[in-house]
């Protein structure tokens, strides 16, 4: 009887081990996005500042040799005028990008139009630029360019994946309360210098993609992309890079859910960080956007305290969040996270926890 028990006890235990090996969220391969290249080059072409570095100058001596004669293009004319006139750029560029069809015209499926989600466009300025789109990609023959630079980007892909193979996906779906994203895309920007992005994009029938636009921030003797240092100028890494970007889908959209409740306190915290010079966040005009970034930047730190990193490391980000955006309340945010992840029971998804979290805000306005 007991030899038959401990075989019974075996199976069991081997089946919930392959049940919980079945869920675990693995990160897929990234991929290079025709549509992030396509407007990437578009605006760098019109001397966007947000994409006009030079941090990956082999490809970007591809693009100026190739699309060079094409600068005064109708869709590159327009295109400087909105970066002039109405500051379209950085993140409005690739909120433009995920909203667009393999043909390079707008989805018509989805929830929140581009001029919707980002003020750097308008119904008029976003429905033009997209008009003018598909002229240039037929006018400049952008597919074969596309074609002839997939070894570059396959190299520059597999040079990533050493990063994406350090992330525990399931702490996403384990801390927010939310089953994985029924889509999910890595996409690594070659020509989008050193910023990166994470936007999320729904669709009407329910269906959402969260994205990670990674980018190029420095290269090797040889000019290829290197992604195993830590990031130029100050002390972070490629990993908690990225780790930052995966937040950002899960963040961003609760607290637009729920902007009203954030809205007066995240005004004041923007009008006082503003006062503050050389305050890295503070420049931002949008009160949303600091504090997506400051919840986002405390994820990462609660992130690194969940996974065993050793304290001088979580230490250097604090600082770094501190010191060089300007985040100096991000300890409190971090706690604010940990009070919310120790009361599950209470607090089962970090929606739920929303009301909690406008409390906090509201209460560290009166003090900032």
């Amino acid at each position: 009887m007991n030899r038959i028990l401990l075989v019974i006890l075996a199976t069991l235990c081997f089946q919930a081990c392959v049940v919980k090996e079945e869920k675990k969220v693995v990160l897929e391969r990234p991929i290079v996005d025709k549509r992030v290249e396509l407007l990437a080059i578009v605006f760098r072409l019109a001397e966007a500042p947000g994409y006009s570095s030079q941090e990956f100058k082999l490809y970007v001596d591809r693009i100026e040799q190739y699309f060079g004669k094409y600068k005064d293009h109708e869709l590159i004319q327009y295109t400087r005028s909105l970066v002039k006139e109405n500051g379209t750029d950085v993140d409005a560029v690739m909120q433009m990008a995920i909203r667009l069809d393999d043909n390079m015209k707008l989805l018509t499926d989805v929830n929140s139009k581009v001029w919707e989600v980002h003020p750097g466009w308008n119904k008029e300025t976003a429905e033009k630029f997209a008009s003018l789109l598909p002229q240039f990609v037929k006018d400049t023959e952008f597919d074969k360019f596309f074609r002839d630079n997939a070894d570059l980007y396959n190299a520059t892909v597999d040079r990533f994946v050493y990063i994406t193979e350090q992330v525990d996906m399931n702490w996403y779906s384990n801390f927010f309360g939310e089953e994985p994203s029924d889509n999910f895309s890595l996409i690594i920007g070659l020509g989008n210098g050193a910023s990166c992005y994470g936007p999320p994009l729904y669709f009407a029938d329910g269906r959402k993609t969260a994205y990670a636009i990674m980018s190029v921030w420095e290269t090797d003797n040889e000019g290829m992309p290197v992604y195993d240092k830590k990031f130029p100028n100050f002390d972070t890494s490629t990993l908690l890079i990225l780790l930052h970007e995966l937040d950002h889908p899960h963040v961003d959209p609760l607290t637009e859910k729920y902007i009203d409740s954030f809205r007066e306190s995240g005004e004041i915290i923007l009008s006082a960080l503003k006062s503050q010079e050389g305050n890295r966040v503070g420049m931002s005009p949008y009160w949303k956007t600091l504090l997506d970034e400051a919840l986002v930047r405390a994820c990462v730190i609660k992130y690194m305290k969940d996974h065993d990193f050793a304290q001088s490391e979580i230490d250097a980000e604090i600082k770094l969040q501190k010191d060089w955006m300007g985040l100096s309340f991000i300890e409190e945010v971090v706690s604010e996270l940990e009070s919310y992840d120790k009361q599950r029971d209470t607090y089962p998804t970090f929606e739920s926890y929303m009301p909690k979290l406008a409390e906090f805000y509201n209460a560290l306005s009166e003090r900032i």
